[in-house]
C-alpha cells in the first residue's frame, strides 16, 4: 500500500495552513484510512509530494506532475491533501486529476474536509465544493482586473515587457496619509528611440513587413537585446499605440475599433502618447493576442513620437494585409522532413528548416523539399550563403547512418564506443581521486583531535604550547577545509559521469528502438526518435556531422 501526501500553498507565510501544517494533518488523515482498511504500518508506504510557491489556477506544478505520472504507472493506491483547493481551484481541471484517480483506481481523502470518494454523494459533494473554489478564484481575478482598469484611466505604466524606445522609471509620493507611493512612467531611450523611428519610415517606404524585416537582418540591426528582428517582432512595433502622439485622428480610429476608452477629448494633446492596456491574455498554455475592441485606450505620461496620421494610415495598411491573408484559405502541406530542430547551419549556426516545393513533383511524383539556413532566407543570403541541403537526400543519409550504428566501421559506433571507454576513464580517475581526499582528510582530523589531547593534557611553558598549538589546529581545520570542498566536487562530478553513462546507455537503447520500429513509425514518430537521441547535426554545406545527446 502507499499513500501519496499531495500539499500546496501559494506564498509561504508560515502559518494556517502551510506546508507542514497540511503534511501534518494528512498523515493523521492516512493513520485513520489505513485503521478502516486494516493496514499495518509496515505495509505501508507513505511518500510526500510538496510545491510551495505555485498557484492552484492550473495544474503546471512539477511536484503534482510527478505525482500524476506515478499514479498512471500504478505506483500510489491513495492520494490525500488537506482541502480540495490544495488539488486545483479550475472546475475543469479537478475533475480530470479526479478521473485520473478513478481510473487507476486511486483512492482520494481530504484531511480538512470528510469526503467519501467510494459513494455517489461524496463524489457530488467535491464537485460542488470545486465549483466553489473556482468561483472564489474568479471574483478574485475580477477584483485583479477592476483595480487594473482603475488604474488603465490614470495612464500610468503597470509593468510588464517595457517597449523598446523606452525605460520605465519609478516615481514615488505621499500621500495625505502621509505614506509613500509608487507609480511609474515610461521614459525614452534616445538611440532605441531613433530606431523604432527608422523602422516606422522603413516600412512606409516599403508597405511590408517582411520587406522591412529582411532589410533590418540585412543590415545587422538588431533589437535592444540583441537578437534579429522577426515579422512578429516588426509588426508588434508597428501595432504598438505607445508610440502615437495622442491626436484625435487616432483617437477616432480606437472607437471605429469598439476599443475601451479611457481619456476625455481634452486629452488629445498632440503631446502625449497612447498607453494601452489588456493587449493579450494569459491562457492556460501560452499568452494570446486580443483584439483591439478588447483593449483599454488612455493616454500616457509619456511623449509620442510617431504622428496620428501616419500611425493610423500603418494600420490600416496592416489590417488591410490580415483581411487578406484571412481569405486566403491554405491547405498546409505535411512535409516529410524528419530533421525539422536539428539541423544547424554550419556557417552561421542558425537554424535550418525545411522549405518545400508544394506545386511541384519529382519524377516518382513525390514533392521535394529542401533544408534551408533561416538566417540566409531572411537576409536575402545577405549575411549567410551556405547552400541548401537536399531533404530527402540528407534524411536517408541520417538514417542510414542511425540504422547502422551497430556495424564496426560505423562513425557512430566509434562515437559511442569511445564515449563510453572517455566516461569510464574519467570516473574511475575520479573515484581513485576521491578515495585519496577522503583518506587525507582522515589523517588531518586524527591529527586535530591529536592536537586537542594534547592541549587538554597541557605540557612545555603554558602559554607559548597552547597558542602554537591553536595555530596548529587553525590550520589543520582550514586544510580540512579544502579537502571537504574538493571531495564535494569530485562527488559531483563522479555523479555526472554516471548521468552521462546513462544517458550513453539510453541513446543506445533509443536507435535499438528506432531500427526496430522505423518501417512502421510514422513521420513525427521518427522525429521524436531523432530527437531523443540526437544533440544537433551540423550541416557544412557538403558533410552532415552527428552530435549525440552527451558528446
Amino acid at each position: 500500500m502507499t499513500i501519496a501526501i499531495y500539499s500546496r500553498k501559494s506564498k509561504f507565510t508560515g502559518k494556517g495552513d502551510s506546508i507542514a501544517n497540511q503534511i501534518e494533518m494528512c498523515r493523521q488523515r492516512a493513520q485513520q484510512y489505513m485503521t478502516l482498511k486494516n493496514i499495518s504500518e509496515s505495509d505501508a508506504k507513505i511518500l510526500v509530494y510538496e510545491d510551495e510557491g505555485f498557484s492552484g489556477k492550473n495544474t503546471a506544478r512539477p511536484e503534482f506532475q510527478k505525482m500524476l505520472a506515478a499514479v498512471k504507472v500504478g505506483e500510489i493506491d491513495c492520494v490525500i491533501c488537506y482541502k480540495l483547493d490544495r488539488i486545483s481551484r479550475n472546475v475543469g481541471d479537478f475533475a480530470q486529476t479526479y478521473e485520473t484517480f478513478e481510473k487507476h483506481r486511486v483512492d482520494f481523502l481530504c484531511a480538512g474536509e470528510t469526503y467519501d470518494t467510494t459513494t455517489p454523494a461524496g463524489r457530488a459533494m467535491m464537485g460542488m465544493v470545486s465549483v466553489f473554489a473556482q468561483m472564489e478564484r474568479e471574483v478574485t481575478a475580477e477584483r485583479i482586473r477592476d483595480n487594473m482598469h482603475l488604474l488603465a484611466r490614470s495612464g500610468r505604466w503597470l509593468g510588464g515587457h517595457t517597449p523598446t524606445g523606452f525605460q520605465s522609471s519609478k516615481e514615488e509620493r505621499v500621500d495625505v496619509e502621509g505614506k509613500t507611493r509608487s507609480a511609474f512612467k515610461l521614459v525614452p531611450v534616445k538611440k532605441e528611440m531613433e530606431l523604432v523611428e527608422f523602422i516606422y519610415q522603413k516600412f512606409m517606404e516599403l508597405q511590408s513587413v517582411s520587406g522591412t524585416m529582411r532589410y533590418l537582418v540585412q543590415h545587422s540591426i538588431r533589437t535592444k537585446n540583441g537578437n534579429d528582428f522577426t515579422n512578429i517582432a516588426v509588426r508588434e512595433l508597428l501595432r504598438n499605440p505607445v508610440y502615437c502622439i495622442a491626436g484625435q485622428e487616432a483617437g477616432d480610429y480606437f472607437r471605429e475599433k469598439d476599443a475601451d476608452i479611457c481619456f476625455e477629448e481634452n486629452e488629445l494633446d498632440n503631446k502625449h502618447g497612447f498607453m494601452p492596456y489588456n493587449r493579450t491574455s494569459s491562457g492556460k498554455d501560452r499568452q494570446t493576442k486580443n483584439e483591439i475592441s478588447d483593449w483599454l485606450i488612455s493616454v500616457g505620461k509619456h511623449e509620442g513620437i510617431i504622428e496620428p496620421s501616419m500611425w493610423v494610415k500603418i494600420q490600416r495598411i496592416l489590417d488591410a494585409k490580415r483581411v487578406k491573408a484571412k481569405s486566403i484559405v491554405r491547405t498546409p502541406y505535411k512535409s516529410e522532413a524528419l530533421l525539422s530542430g536539428l539541423l544547424v547551419c554550419g556557417q552561421c549556426k542558425s537554424a535550418m528548416r525545411p522549405h518545400v516545393h508544394a506545386k511541384r513533383k519529382n519524377a516518382e511524383g513525390i514533392i521535394p523539399y529542401y533544408y534551408i539556413c533561416e538566417l540566409k532566407e531572411r537576409s536575402s543570403k545577405a549575411r549567410c550563403e551556405m547552400c541548401n541541403a537536399n531533404g530527402a537526400v540528407l534524411d536517408k543519409v541520417i538514417l542510414d547512418e542511425l540504422m547502422n550504428y551497430e556495424r564496426e566501421d560505423s562513425s557512430i559506433h566509434h562515437s559511442l564506443r569511445e564515449l563510453k571507454e572517455r566516461l569510464a576513464n574519467k570516473k574511475e580517475s575520479e573515484n581513485d581521486k576521491l578515495g585519496f581526499l577522503e583518506s587525507e582528510l582522515e589523517v588531518k582530523r586524527k591529527q586535530i583531535d591529536k592536537l586537542l589531547d594534547a592541549l587538554g593534557a597541557g605540557g612545555g611553558e603554558q602559554d607559548t604550547f597552547v597558542e602554537l598549538t591553536r595555530q596548529r589546529i587553525n590550520a589543520l581545520a582550514d586544510q580540512c577545509k579544502q579537502l571537504e570542498n574538493e571531495i564535494e566536487k569530485t562527488a559531483l562530478n563522479n555523479t555526472i559521469y554516471t548521468d552521462y553513462e546513462s544517458q550513453t546507455k539510453a541513446v543506445s537503447d533509443t536507435l535499438k528502438k528506432l531500427k526496430e520500429t522505423i518501417n512502421t513509425a510514422t513521420v513525427v514518430e521518427k522525429r521524436e526518435l531523432l530527437r531523443s537521441t540526437i544533440e544537433r547535426i551540423v550541416w557544412d554545406g557538403e558533410q552532415a556531422y552527428i552530435f549525440l545527446l552527451g558528446e
